[in-house]
């Protein structure tokens, strides 16, 4: 595909990141009101996406809901995927996503580029439509397809798998923080949760194209406790097809 058609795809629109807050709020508030299971043992299933044999959802309840925990999360979820009903066992962690980050890297600077541009699309939630009043995760089929190109499996899955799973854990992290605020009085921040999770994501690939600063990246987690995301003019610049900036308090 050329870099033109691309760019048309992913340039970021301002107008629909202020469109896409009410899809963000409707998104937490759907995930917290789903059944609960009464144990860790005993969870329940929610696909959230289905297709060729795989299935990708969210359980609960999640490990942070576990009354025996010092510090509880009610509304804590577990990502999961299934591939013929079966359920993977592995949970991905910020280190293994990063090394599979990191492998793209060397395989396919072009296709992380991509990715890239997809992590922080995601964000903001640009690429989320409603479907029958659920919200549905539908990343651009060209530049998916431009990525299978180099790389057609991530975390042992295929690539639209891994897209929906990294879905699922962003959506975790919206519920996980939005809950925190409640719990304490506070607002719910718009940085908080999907954002810090999918622009740290970002902001890694940025460094892995050597178009960020690793001591930055570096210095970001040990400031902010687990998360370094990519700043909004840090993402025009590091992902030229996203386009034009987008106001930090959109």
């Amino acid at each position: 595909m050329s870099h033109k058609g691309l760019k048309k795809i992913l340039i970021i629109d301002p107008k629909a990141v202020k469109a896409a807050k009410e899809l963000r709020k409707k998104s937490i508030q759907d995930a917290i009101v789903l059944e609960i299971g009464p144990s860790q043992t005993d969870k329940i299933f929610h696909p959230i996406w289905n297709s060729n044999g795989f299935e990708v959802g969210v359980a609960k309840p999640g490990k942070e809901a576990d009354p025996k925990r010092k510090s509880i999360n009610p509304n804590d979820m577990r990502p999961y995927i299934k591939e013929n009903a079966v359920l993977k066992t592995e949970n991905a962690t910020f280190k293994d996503i990063s090394l599979e980050l990191e492998h793209m890297a060397t395989k396919s600077p072009w296709s992380l580029e991509l990715l890239g541009c997809l992590f922080v699309r995601s964000a903001f939630m640009l690429d989320h439509f409603l479907v029958n009043n659920k919200i549905i995760y539908t990343p651009p089929p060209d530049v998916v397809e431009e990525i299978k190109k180099d790389i057609t499996h991530l975390f042992k899955v295929p690539l639209e798998v891994f897209l929906q799973y990294g879905e699922m854990i962003a959506l975790n992290e919206d519920v996980k923080y939005h809950t925190k605020a409640l719990i304490r009085g506070k607002p719910f921040g718009l940085g908080a949760g999907r954002r810090n999770n999918l622009l740290s994501a970002a902001h890694l690939i940025a460094v892995l194209l050597g178009r960020a600063s690793l001591v930055n990246f570096a210095y970001g987690f040990s400031m902010m406790r687990g998360v370094s995301p990519l700043s909004i003019k840090e993402a025009k610049i590091c992902f030229p097809f996203l386009g034009e900036e987008i106001k930090n308090d959109e």
